[in-house]
């Protein structure tokens, strides 16, 4: 599933709401209250809760922080794609190196959380 996940972000990195009014936001992402490890990497998706078909906005994680320029106004579901990486491994089948991830994000906030953004917020933060 974060596979799955995984790839439909790296799809939509760099694109925008789909139209419509968007927003500035950016944040500090934390989980249990904690700063996230050092070592995690991620991305935080914005989109429209009313319009699936619309693309989201996604952001890196960075240092516990992100920045979207283009996140959707209104109500917005968020997802989090926050993981970290095992050493290298070589696949026995394929002799490619590849590194294991594990997930970070909490089991109750894999479907992400909605929020309403009705404009630039530089302080919406998220704890999981």
């Amino acid at each position: 599933m974060t596979l799955l996940l995984t790839a439909a972000v790296g799809l939509a990195v760099g694109c925008g709401g789909g139209g419509g009014k968007t927003a500035k936001v950016a944040g500090q992402v934390t989980i249990g209250g904690k700063p996230l490890p050092a070592d995690a990497q991620g991305t935080v998706s914005f989109a429209k809760a009313d319009d699936i078909e619309a693309t989201p906005a996604v952001a890196p994680i960075q240092n516990g922080r992100y920045e979207a320029a283009n996140a959707p106004t209104g109500t917005v579901q968020v997802v989090f794609d926050i993981y970290t990486e095992g050493p290298p491994k070589v696949s026995q089948r394929t002799g490619e190196e590849y590194r294991e991830r594990t997930s970070l994000v909490p089991a109750q906030q894999a479907a992400g959380q909605q929020v309403t953004i009705d404009g630039d917020n530089e302080s919406l933060d998220f704890n999981l």
